[in-house]
């Protein structure tokens, strides 16, 4: 069974991994890392995040950069 993150969690791996805060929109926190295209976004504040959001963030947050 996967692990179950909270929101700052998660933060706090993407800002470990080296994804930079680009912007902020409500309770969207937006990150871009300088070698990917994507973007990601992390919903916070949120106790439990749903166990197939976390999991996929986190795959986006460890993408082996190539």
């Amino acid at each position: 069974m996967p692990k179950r993150y909270t929101s700052r969690e998660l933060l706090k791996l993407a800002k470990k991994f080296g994804w930079k805060q680009v912007s902020v929109r409500g309770d969207h926190f937006n990150f871009k890392h300088d070698d990917s295209r994507l973007i990601l976004t992390i919903v916070h504040p949120q106790k439990d995040v749903p166990v197939g959001r976390a999991v996929n963030t986190v795959k986006k947050i460890k993408l082996e950069i190539k």
